[in-house]
């Protein structure tokens, strides 16, 4: 049914049903305290209308879970019916008197034995109000229909989760919608979203009587009148009832944070950010969408109903030969993309062995992070971030880890800790820190070019800098590339730097005042310590132009900073024979 409205108003009925909703959850979590929710297994049935036969937030819930649980074994099957009820009501001239609304219960008995589902999603209730105001018989038919599908369900052994409505929103369908008061209906009711607010309300309420109920109304009712804030026309159903995309994946996300609350697919806006996060995601998520197109009609047309108007689709059999195949290739793609991470282990992404420690690689908004663990993980896990070249001279990374600290590198090469690297390492503290639980402090190591990004990084984040060592680091852009001093300097990277920086003249970028030789007041004013050990016969970095200028700067700001030279070396080797001063530097200022 295409559908419009005026514009969205809450009155005291919604907040009163938002408030039930909070109150109902909050007693659901005290006085009776839920579980941890199971991962989805076997044979998953999602039931509901027209919206979830549409199908994106059936596929978005299917890729989410076999990209965030890859080892774990199940199957989905979109059964939405357009149309249907499980209050088994239809509006008088429903599609202008072609036919009324289907009956889940008319062929749900049908769903059960042949489909014979492990688990049943069920989302019901936007039709189930038949777009007239709340009314006490309406309401019950819900309440019954609900009660018989979750009993019938039960009954099959199968598990079944509930999802709240979907929203109704008048906006679109401005002009085309009645007010309260009248006897028909034969537009929408123009506050039908607060029909529906009453509705997901009673059905968080069963969560109290053990039910599992996913909230998808009120976070979607969140969202909109959010987006309103600064755009009074948005919209995320151009028909008032049917989703976009957007409104899809607003659907899907509740339900996918409920099921695997520690791959916080809150932080994505749609399903091709989440599908970018994985190796391969998209190119999962695109053979879900495929795999779900061939099966869902021919389902339906084996298991039968009275909706006419309906594709057939191909044979079952034929249709779930050639699903099969593509399952094949959705396996494939799972295991070659190196998601194949127990659900315990500590991040995500490809595993792999690094000097004998475990590696992850996994995305954080795009940047390809690495972090390696300790075999003996402290409490607190204590880090260290290295600025660059992860790989080169890992002395004293390797004895980090063997003091139980975690090592991590963010993969932006050539961006010289420009702002837009800094805005990078933000973004990845910030995951590294809340959701994988790393330490609120760092060490940093910055090694060579490396330092721009450690002291870029720290001067706008000192309260997160425990410490810092550099190793030959460059601590001024104009020495090297620049090489405007006594060192060779590069012309592809100054090049790189004007870039990077966005200058527009070699004049501009050798007025800079942000290099880290020039920028240490915030490090000094937070007591962060330092520790340079560098070659006194460095002619790439030399040492007076950078750790030499940056030393006695810091010093006379207050700051505290060792130096480590060593007679007679250039740039390279990095770091020291044994290590242990270095480590023992971290240890001994790792202060969180």
């Amino acid at each position: 049914m295409n559908m419009n409205r005026t514009r969205w108003r809450f009155s005291k009925l919604s907040i009163w049903s938002f408030g039930l909703i909070a109150m109902l959850n909050m007693l659901a979590g005290s006085a009776f305290a839920e579980e941890q929710p199971k991962p989805l297994k076997g044979r998953v049935v999602v039931l509901g209308d027209s919206i979830t036969y549409a199908g994106q937030f059936v596929d978005y819930i299917e890729a989410g879970l076999k990209l965030a649980q890859p080892t774990n074994a199940f199957e989905v099957f979109n059964l939405g019916l357009p149309s249907e009820t499980v209050s088994g009501l239809s509006e008088p001239g429903h599609a202008g008197g072609a036919f009324p609304r289907p009956d889940l219960h008319e062929r749900l008995e049908r769903v059960m034995q042949k489909a014979k589902p492990d688990v049943v999603i069920a989302c019901y209730g936007i039709n189930d109000g038949i777009y007239f105001p709340l009314g006490e018989d309406r309401f019950k038919a819900f309440q019954d229909g609900m009660r018989r599908l979750h009993d019938r369900a039960l009954a099959a052994g199968a598990r079944i989760i509930h999802l709240t409505p979907p929203v109704f929103d008048p906006l679109p369908l401005k002009g085309r919608t009645l007010p309260a008061g009248r006897d028909s209906y034969p537009q929408p009711y123009e506050d039908y979203n607060k029909v529906l607010d009453h509705y997901s309300a009673w059905l968080m309420a069963q969560k109290a009587q053990g039910w599992e109920v996913v909230d998808i109304h009120t976070p979607i009712n969140e969202f909109l009148a959010a987006k309103r804030q600064s755009d009074p026309n948005f919209t995320l159903a151009g028909d008032g009832v049917h989703p976009n995309e957007v409104g899809h994946w607003l659907m899907a996300r509740p339900l996918l944070d409920y099921l695997v609350p520690t791959a916080d697919f809150a932080k994505w806006a749609d399903a091709n950010q989440m599908a970018a996060h994985y190796p391969h995601g998209a190119e999962l998520l695109k053979l879900v969408q495929e795999r779900q197109q061939l099966l869902k009609d021919a389902w339906l047309t084996d298991i039968g109903h009275k909706r006419p108007g309906m594709g057939k689709g191909l044979a079952l059999a034929e249709a779930q030969q050639k699903a099969a195949a593509l399952e094949v290739q959705l396996q494939a793609l799972l295991k070659t993309s190196g998601e194949s991470q127990n659900h315990n282990a500590p991040f995500p992404g490809k595993r792999s062995d690094w000097n004998g420690f475990e590696r992850y690689d996994f995305a954080i908004d795009g940047i390809i992070v690495t972090a390696i663990c300790p075999k003996q993980r402290l409490p607190g896990k204590p880090w260290a971030w290295k600025g660059e070249f992860l790989d080169a001279f890992p002395g004293t990374e390797i004895a980090l880890l063997g003091r139980g600290f975690y090592i991590v590198y963010v993969a932006i090469p050539d961006m010289l800790g420009c702002p837009e690297a800094v805005q990078g390492w933000n973004t990845c503290y910030q995951e590294l820190t809340s959701k994988y639980g790393l330490a609120r402090k760092a060490a940093l190591i910055g090694l060579s070019r490396g330092g721009l990004y450690c002291y870029n990084w720290a001067a706008a984040n000192p309260d997160k800098v425990a410490c810092i060592y550099g190793d030959a680091p460059v601590c001024d852009f104009k020495s090297w590339p620049g090489g405007k001093g006594k060192g060779q300097g590069s012309a592809r990277d100054w090049q790189l730097v004007m870039e990077r920086y966005h200058f527009k003249t070699e004049a501009e970028a050798l007025a800079y005042d942000k290099n880290p030789v020039d920028n240490l007041a915030p490090l000094a004013k937070a007591g962060i310590p330092l520790l340079h050990v560098y070659g006194d016969a460095d002619d790439v970095v030399p040492w007076e132009e950078n750790t030499g200028k940056l030393a006695e700067r810091y010093r006379q700001l207050g700051g505290g900073i060792t130096l480590i030279s060593k007679p007679g070396v250039g740039h390279h080797p990095h770091g020291l024979t044994d290590p242990t001063p270095i480590v023992d530097f971290i240890i001994k200022h790792f202060v969180q």
